[in-house]
């Protein structure tokens, strides 16, 4: 009886180990008609681009992606090397087959024992027909926008359209649960439903059109991401994350240092349960004030950089890269725009000494050069021609700093190009640090500063120069 049990037992533990493996497989067969193609390729979306699981050899078109493992949901694609390719989700069933004709992939598929990758590609078809439904009504619309009678039509033939999107996604939320991705794909590819505020603000109101605006920029800015799940990575595996964030960024936000900051922390903090999320969206801000060709946004990264990598939370970062980026803050963190510039007590060619904070003027450029710099040399005369000889009558002074040591150099190239008007001073005896606080470790530089010696605007070359300087002294009058 002993040993029937243990029989019984082992077989029991056989069968229930049998059933946890097949569980834990996917078995993809796909089947593309006509199709000239020897290989295919089975690949998932993550930051815009895409990242190969699997392959197989086609024969007679069939094939099967196969492993002994689950794949991890979300949104992937079957492709080829003709370049022909359509997207899949790939859920919670990953033992399914799938046919299809290259020439025309979303009206061909079909797909068998999946329902999630059913319900995803019938998706895509009503999406490619509201598409086109939507296309046709705005070429009308352009056709007659200048028929008053045949505006009010055309809008209420878009409402028309957007509500049958939104309520074939909210009847895709009933059908699955909401563990299901589906679901929450589909609602992901929604844009906010701004409310009509013009109905919430009184006709007397000041500047009535501006209080409706800015309701609606911050009711699009605080529920742009309403069907995004930050603690389900399933969403990094999508074609349109990426867009997303970057149309939030670009677009909806704006470009203030303050305001990519907070709304990045924001974002971040939803994603903190999630590692993957978190890392993603710690890289996608920071490489966002990184990359930005603004003004000022330096003042961005170095925030998110102090906040995220510095304290020791990006776990995944390496030695190198933490010392990349703690070497990039130290040269930015003291010349942020808006900051009060470091003072700098620098000597004349006289052998006098000039402090940077003790020049009184509306406007200081500080200009960072050296003699036998071949951009410098352009750029001096230039900025004593177009910009000191134009402004220096409305204020503007120029304390300019040698950054070499060659005096008997510096000193013919001042009496050459006749700089004495600008204060001429330089660090013989490298006390003063100007190269960490200013991030001078190239030239020319030029800084601008207002009275009270904040900056106002960094690296700029003479023209932008001039056109910050035109600003300021239009916007002081």
């Amino acid at each position: 009886m002993k040993n029937n049990l243990i029989v019984l037992f082992c077989v029991g533990f056989c069968l229930l180990f049998s059933l946890q493996v097949n569980a834990q497989k996917y078995h993809i067969d796909i089947e593309l008609i006509g199709s000239t193609d020897s290989t295919a390729y089975l690949a998932h979306y993550f930051d815009g681009r895409i990242f190969a699981d699997d392959t197989t050899q086609l024969v007679n078109g069939k094939g099967s992606f196969v492993k002994q493992k689950q794949l991890d949901e979300g949104i992937y694609v079957i492709y080829l090397p003709s370049q022909k390719y359509f997207d899949l989700l790939i859920g919670k069933d990953q033992e399914f087959s799938i046919s299809a004709d290259p020439k025309n992939f979303i009206e061909s598929i079909k797909i068998t024992g999946a329902d999630e990758s059913i319900a995803f590609h019938d998706f895509q078809q009503f999406m490619k027909k509201q598409n086109t439904n939507s296309k046709k009504i705005q070429e009308a619309y352009k056709a007659n926008k200048d028929n008053p009678s045949e505006k009010e039509k055309y809008q209420a033939a878009f409402k028309k359209a957007d509500n049958e999107v939104r309520s074939y996604i909210k009847q895709l939320h009933v059908d699955y649960a909401a563990d299901f991705f589906v679901s929450k794909f589909a609602q992901f590819t929604l844009s906010p439903k701004i409310p009509d505020f013009s109905k919430d603000v009184a006709e007397s109101v000041t500047d009535r059109d501006q209080v409706i605006r800015k309701k609606s920029y911050l009711y699009n800015k605080n529920h742009y991401f309403d069907y995004v799940d930050f603690a389900d990575e399933r969403f990094l595996r999508t074609p349109i994350l990426k867009n997303k964030l970057e149309f939030f960024f670009e677009k909806i936000l704006v470009q203030s240092p303050d305001t990519i900051v907070k709304e990045s922390s924001l974002l971040i903090e939803k994603a903190r349960s999630n590692e993957d999320f978190f890392q993603y969206l710690v890289q996608y801000t920071l490489n966002y004030a990184v990359k930005s060709k603004i003004m000022g946004m330096d003042a961005a990264f170095v925030n998110l950089a102090k906040k995220y990598y510095l304290s020791g939370q990006a776990n995944w970062a390496d030695s190198t890269l933490l010392a990349n980026i703690r070497e990039k803050v130290i040269k930015l963190q003291f010349n942020l725009i808006g900051m009060k510039a470091q003072d700098l007590t620098m000597e004349t060619p006289e052998g006098e000494f000039v402090r940077l904070h003790e020049v009184e003027a509306p406007y200081t450029i500080l200009y960072f050069w050296e003699p036998d710099c071949g951009h410098c040399k352009t750029i001096t005369p230039r900025l004593k021609s177009e910009i000191l000889d134009k402004y220096k009558q409305k204020g503007v002074e120029v304390f300019a700093v040698c950054t070499q040591n060659q005096k008997e150099e510096w000193e013919n190239f001042i009496a050459e190009k006749e700089l004495f008007d600008f204060i001429n001073c330089y660090d013989p005896h490298h006390q003063t640090n100007f190269r960490v606080y200013y991030d001078v470790f190239s030239t020319p530089i030029i800084y601008l500063l207002d009275k009270d010696k904040k900056i106002l605007a960094k690296r700029l070359d003479v023209d932008t120069l001039k056109t910050f300087l035109e600003n300021e002294l239009k916007n002081t009058k």
